[in-house]
């Protein structure tokens, strides 16, 4: 370890290891909207400026983005927040990461800043016993040769910009063939390019 913060904050750490700033972040189902915004508020100002860049744990956030049954408020708060550190979620599939008596989740999730995620070469959900009700999130960067740019995952959305009438009328005139579900949405998001070109 090569550095770490001057001082202690509830809820996340963060270490430079190799050259890479790790955030660790444990977001307890508990904290109320504000202290959610808050604690996010935190990670972001000691995040900002500080690359390449991982920010991993338990957010307690659910949304279909990561393989969740159905995406609620904490989700949007979550990917708003780290937006202006063009962090990029690692997570793929729908493969539990917290499973109990009740249930189970998608709720440990891995952000990288843009640069950085283009050299992870493997994400996933380990099956291996922990001891625990959630699993470990395993993966590989590849640190040789410059850091490239994401290309399509880098794209950052802001619910709070979102112009419904538009989106609306741009997805009336969108013709999508039937087919696989990500070449569907492929096409629908070029036909979208298409018509946003036009306006």
């Amino acid at each position: 370890m090569t550095e770490h913060p001057a001082r202690v904050r509830p809820f996340f750490s963060w270490a430079r290891i190799s050259g890479i700033y790790s955030f660790s972040v444990y977001a307890p189902p508990r904290l109320a909207d504000v202290e959610f915004s808050t604690l996010l508020t935190n990670i972001t100002e000691e995040a900002r400026g500080k690359r390449p860049l991982i920010i991993a744990g338990d957010f307690n956030a659910w949304s279909t983005e990561w393989g969740c049954r159905a995406t609620r408020q904490r989700a949007t708060t979550l990917l708003d927040a780290l937006a202006p550190l063009e962090a990029v979620l690692l997570n793929t599939g729908n493969t539990p990461t917290f499973t109990d008596a009740l249930g189970y989740s998608v709720v440990d999730l891995t952000f990288a800043s843009d640069t950085l995620a283009s050299q992870v070469t493997s994400w996933a959900v380990s099956e291996l016993y922990t001891h625990s009700d959630h699993q470990v999130i395993v993966f590989e960067i590849e640190i040789a040769g410059p850091p490239r740019p994401v290309t399509c995952q880098s794209c950052k959305w802001n619910a709070l910009s979102l112009d419904t009438e538009c989106l609306t009328s741009m997805m009336a005139g969108a013709v999508v063939l039937p087919g696989p579900t990500e070449e569907m949405a492929t096409r629908l998001m070029a036909e979208l390019l298409v018509h946003a070109t036009r306006l």
